[in-house]
Formats: structure tokens, sequence, C-alpha cells
């Protein structure tokens, strides 16, 4: 495969000693036998020729409304993976109020071993027992598929995660993050059998996910935005890339090459949100790249990015804590030790073959070391 087949596709790609790799495991051993650096290119082409300290004229809103048209002009059948929370929500809400068509509707989760933990936290924030957020729009979801004519979808991947365990080497094709949720993530595309049977008819299948909300980060003086690559697995896993399956049209709407303008809107907002709250010290330092995952800092991003979303009657929970231990699989923490103790087996092996120089606080239950894009100046402060 050619150098420009792998700069522009969809996912990014690594770097090392001159070679070129979708997989960040295989990047890895090519560092540690080579003594070379890995970079990772996400689209750095074209993002680069973006005037990222200019503010787009347009709305959020009507821009979210330009990258809903321009999918829906790029693709025969549109499936929206739906996780419930306010990233798919809004791209949900977008395409319905807009009466922009979405063919399909994707749910997935733990649903058979949430099913009775569900009662225990309710309508809680606290994270853990994910199903809660889907649950809460299956009213609308079921109202949207008979007045809108949506096909919806739902795979229960309890025991699809709970097989998965007896493949000790899964973690090859699992991207760069680790939780038990990856054993099946590549098999998203490969559920339902009408999305191959489209791919057969010649037709166009876009799965589109919501990844992701402004990573912003400083230094003394300019505030920046970053693509990070661990973000990128935390929906579809490229394991497609790797096999060569390039028919799985993986689409992200918000961090999209075809629509830098998203992106670089979304930035400022945030800026001027937290400059009118006086509360710009929650956009991270530099060196403090390991404390991204401030629940503060998603919340007024998801006030000013989400300007029309009902925050007060749909409740989300609280986003993940790690990025291996997770409250995102609490369910087989909880109550499956045989296959937990498989899962730990393989991580086991995973730090031995890459080694622990590669993981946050050299431990793998910390999950990889993130790899940015080159940073991208917003505004000065």
């Amino acid at each position: 495969m050619s150098t420009n087949q792998y700069l522009y596709h969809d996912k990014g790609i690594y770097q090392c000693n001159n070679k070129f790799f979708y997989n960040k495991i295989e990047a890895i051993l090519e560092a540690n036998s080579s003594n070379k650096h890995i970079d990772w290119n996400y689209h750095n082409d074209i993002f680069k020729k973006y005037a990222w300290d200019v503010e787009p004229s347009a709305s959020l809103d009507e821009i979210y409304k330009q990258r809903a048209l321009q999918l829906r002009d790029s693709y025969d059948h549109l499936v929206l993976f739906f996780s419930g929370g306010i990233d798919s929500g809004y791209i949900l809400k977008t395409f319905i109020e807009n009466n922009i068509k979405i063919d399909e509707i994707y749910i997935y989760g733990a649903f058979e071993a949430e099913k009775k933990k569900l009662t225990l936290l309710k309508n809680n924030t606290d994270p853990g027992y994910y199903t809660r957020e889907i649950n809460q729009f299956y009213p609308l979801i079921k109202k949207l598929a008979e007045e809108k004519k949506v096909k919806v979808n739902v795979f229960d991947w309890t025991h699809e995660i709970l097989n998965g365990v007896n493949d000790l080497d899964w973690f090859y094709n699992a991207g760069t993050r680790f939780d038990p949720t990856c054993f099946v993530r590549s098999k998203l595309h490969k559920v339902y059998r009408e999305h191959t049977e489209f791919l057969n008819k010649g037709k166009r299948v876009g799965f589109v996910f919501g990844i992701d909300k402004p990573k912003l980060m400083r230094d003394d003086h300019n505030i920046y935005f970053s693509f990070l690559d661990v973000i990128m697995s935390s929906g579809p896993v490229p394991t497609n890339d790797i096999l060569g399956q390039t028919w799985e049209n993986d689409e992200y709407f918000y961090w999209t090459p075809n629509m830098p303008e998203i992106v670089i809107k979304q930035s400022h907002a945030v800026i001027n949100w937290l400059k009118l709250k006086n509360q710009l010290h929650l956009i991270k330092h530099l060196d403090k790249i390991a404390e991204w995952h401030d629940p503060n800092y998603y919340a007024e991003v998801d006030f000013c990015c989400y300007p029309t979303w009902d925050h007060t009657n749909f409740f989300k929970v609280k986003k993940p804590t790690g990025a291996i231990y997770n409250e995102l699989s609490k369910w087989f923490f909880d109550d499956h030790l045989e296959a937990r103790l498989k899962w730990e087996s393989s991580l086991q092996e995973l730090e031995r073959l890459c080694g622990k120089k590669w993981f946050n606080g050299n431990k793998v239950a910390r999950g990889l070391s993130g790899h940015t894009s080159p940073l991208y100046k917003i505004a000065t402060y």
C-alpha cells in the first residue's frame, strides 16, 4: 500500500523507522527493535491548512447540519452508532430536527448483564452500568422508528465479550484501548447481515460515531487543540484497517478531516465560554495531559458544544475513569471472575510484549500512553 493511501486513512496512521502501521502495537515493536521514535499522523496535511485561530461565523448547529447533509450525500445507507451519551445523542437530534434521513440506529451494550443492576443507580450520574443512558432514550427511539421509518438494531454484546476472552491474542487487533469491550468492537460492522447485503448490491454504507469533544490544552501563553489517538478506539477499533477490510466506512461526526470547521468552532466556543465564566484553568497545561479526563471540564464542554440539548431531563453518566479498568465494563469485573482472569492474563502478555515504558505510569492497567497530533493554536490568553 502506498504512503498516500496510509496517510489519508480515517483513523490515522503510525510511522516508525520509515515504516507505516495501522496497528500501534506493531509500531511499538518496531520502535523497540530499531530504537526509533513513533509519530502519529491524523490527516496532518489537511488540518494544517486551516486558520485555527479564526472562529467560523456559522453557528455550531448550522455546521452540524452541514455535516449531516455531507454524510447523507456520501452514502446510500447511514448507520448511527448510538451509545445513549450526549455526543451521539446530538448527532441524532441534528438529523431529526433538520429532517435529514438517518437509515438506521445501532444500539449496543451489555443489556443482559446489566439488566439486574440498573435499579442500583437508576438516574444517578455515577459511572457504571452504562445501558441506563440508552434505556432512557427507548421511548424516543421507538417513536422515531415508527414515524420516520428508521431501522433499529440492538446488539447485546454480553456473551460476545465473555467468549472473547478465549482468544488470548485478541489485543493485536484492538487498537489503542484494551478494556473488555474491545473484544467485540471489531465485530460491530459484521453482526447484521443486511450491511453486507447492501455492499454486495454496490451500495455505500456509512457508520457514524460520536467521536469526540474538543481536547484543549495550554502552555503559558496559548491554547491549542489536539487530536488524541487513544480516543479513536473508544468507538470502532482499527481491526478493519489492519486486516484490509476497506468497505467499513467509519465516519467520526466531529473529528473529521472532511469538515474541520466543526472542531475549530467547538474549540472557540469552549474558550469563549470558559473566559466568560473565568474558568480557563479547566484547560489543562501541556505538562498535565494525563489529567485530561476532568469531569468539570467535560461538563462545561457539553454545555457549550451542544447548545440546544436538554441538559435537565436527559441525565448522562459520567465518563469512564480509565482506559483499561473502567466502569463501562463494571458488570464484567463484578460478576465474571474466570473471564476476568483470562482477560488479565492477556494484559500481562501485552505488557511483556511491548514493555512497561509504553504504558501510563509503567503499568498496563493504566493503558497505553497516547500519541497526539500537532498542536493547532486556537488563541492567546
